[in-house]
């Protein structure tokens, strides 16, 4: 925790998974918690605040939900389930199931108070997963870029800037419930997305697309080497319904904005991969050498 943020509040550290001492007095408007990965947790932070609070905003996932066979899926969507309710290993198998499952530990505790959030891609400045960074400073390097799949695939991602004063919106016009917070407003493809960054961060650099098929015939990881990119069957997670936030006041601010304050903060980072709180991720992204044997290989198929 950077100690030094907000000077003028009063800061109580404590341990989540241990012992509640600094909540045991106090009243507040509302909490915001951003860190609950297990359900025991929610449940004994659910039991201290009890009665001391207007409002317990649960920041979740769209990861709560089954493979989504469709575009458009609400907030009402099946959720999947973890094949061991009680486990508190958090990993790419569980990620999903066990924030569901602090999703109903909150409603069950806190029914009246509980704002649920489900956020998609969140990116922009102080991203420490990589996902959106990687392609801003893959663009800034210029030459022929490796595109994956169809310009035509939707994606979804929001500012974390936005999301954050969406959820603040929420607080402070004390609005409960559930809700996805993704972005933007108006559909968005990733053939959009990178001719946008190309504008925005090196006009001179090529996009080459490649399709899905050569990419995973090849072994190329989706999400994880080639950040956003889904392969069709499961291109609906980038495609969630965002209706119910929309006709709550969600504004997005424009992409170039993010895209040029992205390139401004990692400029002054250490090199990718960065590391990250919270359950472990994979290295993000294709190397240039890898990247480059793959475009090789894809301009020597016959055409």
């Amino acid at each position: 925790m950077e100690t030094g943020l907000f000077p003028g509040a009063q800061h109580r550290l404590g341990d989540r998974d241990g012992p509640l001492d600094a909540l045991a007095d106090g009243h507040w408007d509302a909490v915001v918690d951003t860190s609950a990965y297990v359900p025991r947790q929610v449940r004994a932070m659910a039991a201290a605040l009890a009665g001391r609070i207007g409002c317990y905003q649960l920041v979740s996932t769209i990861s709560v939900y089954r493979e989504p066979d469709r575009p458009g899926v609400t907030e009402d969507a099946p959720q999947v389930e973890v094949d061991d309710p009680g486990t508190e290993i958090v990993d790419g198998k569980t990620y999903g199931g066990l924030k569901a499952l602090c999703e109903r530990s909150l409603l069950d505790a806190l029914p009246r108070e509980a704002d649920i959030v489900r956020p998609g891609l969140l990116v922009g400045p102080h991203d420490p997963t990589g996902r959106f960074t990687w392609w801003v400073e893959r663009m800034q390097r210029g030459g022929e870029v490796l595109c994956p799949g169809s310009p035509g695939a939707q994606v979804q991602l929001i500012d974390a800037r936005d999301a954050a004063a969406f959820m603040l919106a929420r607080l402070q016009g004390g609005v409960r419930g559930m809700v996805h917070v993704s972005g933007p407003c108006e559909p968005l493809t990733m053939g959009a997305l990178l001719g946008a960054a190309r504008a925005a961060l090196h006009p001179a650099a090529q996009l080459q697309w490649v399709d899905d098929a050569f990419l995973l015939d090849a072994g190329v990881t989706p999400w994880t080497e080639l950040p956003l990119w889904l392969p069709p069957d499961s291109a609906h997670l980038l495609a969630i319904d965002l209706s119910r936030a929309i006709s709550c006041g969600l504004a997005c601010r424009p992409l170039e904005e993010t895209l040029r304050d992205t390139a401004a903060w990692a400029a002054s980072q250490p090199p990718l991969p960065g590391t990250a709180e919270g359950p472990p991720r994979a290295p993000i992204g294709l190397s240039p050498e890898r990247e480059a044997q793959l475009l090789q290989a894809w301009h020597a198929l016959p055409r």
